[in-house]
């Protein structure tokens, strides 16, 4: 049950959701309602055709439905949409370790893979379960510490609740229609409700993990349980959020430069409330890493059992278990190394919240396209799948990559962004001074604003992404299908004709002598 439980949790909540609290205010928690919605319609759509089937690999299903190219290429965008999350997932981490020991964030990034992929390889999914077991309570605890000890210091829960009220973070209705804004009521429901189903429903990380259950019931279960854990991390590391600011009331540290990066904010809060405590912050870092080993573990094992069954079985079918078990760790140790790898191209991201949700929403869309496809379009065909797909995919990525060098570049803003405050920020930088801030004014470059496409909110990438597959695939299969007919018509009819052609000339064979014996 954990082990469900943990591959939904990792560093990119523990340290992106208070940053995002911080930086924008509460809309962020509006994400748990739809995780909510996509337990429910993943419950009831999508787990109960997969457990009937008795399938191995998610992907298996789309072999049945369409062929066996088309699940190839799912699973090819699934170990691209993996490859990138690993590596913004562990960034989070070394972050952090940074923050507080001052190590190399290569470093710390190498040891984190070093780790991971050595247990993974050698332990298999049984190492898995019994880390994550731990790695749970280490997370939930070094949260609840921080809450505690936060609270304290900025003078109880009254106080968080003022500063934050009156500086518009409780904010919780936000319903404005323009897609170009980060969180609003539409783009967290609707947006977060198909990302969500992007993981709940169709990602082999997940399902996996439901799919083992002996009866369906108990998937149900596991998947209902899932939710309790994942909305009460999200809600806590919301509190921290709320907390943060109301420690950083007078001084923000982000505005008066004393880190450098957003996603810093939280390791800074922890050596600022705990730093005192010999061993807490040592906690806390230690809990943040444990989302990040249980993400990695899980996806490594996932992409590992994926390669296998949808690349290699169908190559060597007579494969011996003992060798396929070799295999696997030799594919999860090759692909932390290639995760690793891709570091150096993520290190340079704004948020690594955003990032994530933006990378792993381009790749997403398509997946839960194809699978929606399958299952509810009846006249979908396997070049409608593979056209939509693909095509999504490449929109996406192009949208994802372009959008994230936007905002690292200064291009595009948070447009969403609430005010900060430098009044006290002497202790940090006296040559600072007193202001009352609002980060990324809209009136410095509401002026040359750039592509909208680059300013639509993350949240809405999957669904887009979905509905291109939808959408093209749907078009094509007909196309396909009526092209189809047309040339089984047209060779039915010249068989017919050369069918009729041929009785024609053996009836005028047959009358020629007849013909001649009566004269």
């Amino acid at each position: 049950m954990l082990y469900s439980i943990l591959c939904s949790i990792s560093a990119t909540t523990l340290l992106g959701a208070p940053t995002e609290v911080y930086l924008n205010g509460t809309m962020y928690i509006w994400l748990t309602v739809s995780a909510v919605l996509s337990i429910a319609a993943a419950t009831q759509l999508y787990l109960p055709i997969f457990h009937r089937l008795k399938i191995v690999s998610a992907n298996q299903y789309l072999e049945i439905r369409f062929n066996p190219v088309i699940r190839r290429l799912a699973s090819m965008l699934f170990v691209v949409k993996q490859l990138l999350y690993l590596s913004i997932v562990a960034v989070g981490p070394s972050w952090a370790l940074r923050q507080v020991t001052g190590i190399n964030t290569l470093i710390s990034v190498g040891i984190l893979f070093a780790v991971c992929t050595f247990y993974t390889a050698l332990g298999g999914i049984k190492a898995v379960v019994w880390t994550d077991t731990i790695q749970f309570l280490m997370m939930y605890g070094s949260i609840i510490i921080l809450i505690v000890k936060g609270v304290i210091d900025v003078g109880g829960p009254r106080t968080v609740w003022d500063r934050n009220f009156n500086s518009s973070r409780i904010e919780l209705l936000n319903i404005d229609i323009d897609p170009t804004t980060p969180h609003t009521v539409w783009s967290l429901v609707i947006g977060g409700f198909f990302y969500w189903m992007s993981w709940y429903a169709v990602d082999q990380t997940t399902v996996q993990r439901f799919l083992v259950m002996e009866t369906l019931r108990s998937a149900k279960i596991s998947m209902w349980s899932n939710l309790v854990a994942v909305c009460g991390i999200i809600y806590l590391c919301g509190f921290v959020g709320l907390v943060m600011y109301s420690k950083y009331f007078y001084c923000d540290p982000l505005t008066a430069q004393v880190i450098d990066k957003a996603d810093q904010i939280v390791p800074f809060f922890v050596m600022d409330v705990l730093g005192d405590f010999p061993g807490l912050p040592g906690l806390f870092v230690a809990g943040i890493f444990s989302g990040a080993l249980s993400t990695l573990s899980s996806v490594l094992n996932a992409v590992a059992l994926v390669i296998l069954e949808d690349f290699i079985r169908p190559v060597f079918p007579n494969m011996l278990d003992q060798t396929a078990t070799r295999l696997v760790k030799a594919v999860s140790l090759v692909f932390g190394i290639l995760s690793f790898s891709m570091v150096f191209l993520v290190s340079h991201i704004k948020t690594i919240l955003d990032a994530t949700l933006s990378f792993d929403g381009a790749v997403a869309g398509s997946i839960l396209g194809v699978f929606t496809l399958g299952i509810f379009v009846p006249c979908a065909n396997s070049v409608g799948a593979g056209v939509g797909m693909l095509t999504a995919f490449g929109f996406m990525m192009w949208l994802g990559v372009s959008a994230q060098i936007a905002k690292s570049s200064g291009i595009v803003h948070n447009n969403q962004m609430k005010p900060f405050s430098i009044d006290n920020c002497s202790a940090y930088n006296g040559s600072i001074e007193s202001s009352y801030f609002f980060t990324n004014s809209t009136s410095d470059y509401k002026k040359d604003e750039p592509f909208i496409l680059l300013r639509i909110s993350y949240l809405w990438y999957t669904v887009t992404g979905m509905l291109i597959v939808l959408t093209l695939g749907t078009i094509v299969s007909i196309f396909t299908k009526a092209i189809g007919s047309i040339r089984s018509s047209a060779e039915l009819s010249a068989v017919q004709l050369n069918s009729s052609t041929f009785r024609r000339k053996n009836s005028s064979t047959d009358e020629g002598p007849v013909t001649s014996s009566l004269l």
